[in-house]
């Protein structure tokens, strides 16, 4: 967050600063650092990255992206076009994330159709509380032997937010043509996601 330089600078003519005036400009830096998209069920915020241009998203347009990996190659939503894609919105300290990653699994063994793809919202950036390195994402997913696509959206800064979701973990099935054909937010361990969302899958997946 940034000020005009009039309101820090010092001017011969002018008298400094006053104590309330550094007051309300240090609580004004303390609430834009809180604020964030995607909400822990639990409450924790997101921070926002204040660089990050917001695109909106129209409703019936294709959903664009291009999303970074740890592998290097970012994820390009036109290189997924003719596919019914399932991005699963997560990170990877979320308590849930083995159960989703099973989920994931079935989904896989019953919709082989489906790609699916794991999008971590952990931040890309040493001074972000809940930083991982691509490294440490790479070994993370060897040990899991993960093998859907992998992709990142530091602080949901890049679809995350455009897609108006709001908590971990999300779901959002895109169908062949890049549109949006489901957003489902939240999980339930104790029942199948595959069995919630099947209707959509097949009819993602058959779709001419």
């Amino acid at each position: 967050m940034s000020f005009p330089l009039s309101l820090i600078q010092r001017k011969p003519a002018r008298p400094l600063l006053t104590l309330a005036t550094l007051l309300t400009l240090a609580t004004l830096l303390t609430l834009a650092t809180l604020a964030g998209p995607g909400r822990y069920p639990w409450g924790f915020a997101q921070e926002k990255s204040p660089t990050v241009v917001q695109k909106v998203q129209k409703q019936g347009d294709p959903v664009e992206f291009l999303l970074p990996t740890p592998d290097g190659a970012p994820l390009d939503a036109e290189k997924l076009r003719g596919k019914t894609v399932l991005l699963c919105f997560a990170a990877r300290d979320f308590p849930l994330i083995r159960p989703l990653l099973r989920q994931m699994n079935d989904i896989a063994d019953s919709h082989p159709r489906v790609t699916l793809c794991l999008v971590l919202t952990n931040g890309d950036q040493p001074r972000d509380r809940d930083f991982i390195s691509d490294a440490e994402l790479k070994a993370w997913r060897d040990q899991l032997h993960f093998s859907h696509l992998l992709a990142r959206d530091p602080r949901g800064s890049l679809l995350f937010r455009r897609l108006n979701l709001s908590i971990l973990p999300s779901f959002v099935l895109l169908r062949k043509d890049g549109t949006v054909a489901l957003i489902r937010e939240g999980l339930d361990p104790a029942t199948s996601l595959t069995e919630q969302i099947r209707p959509d899958l097949l009819r993602a997946a058959q779709a001419d």
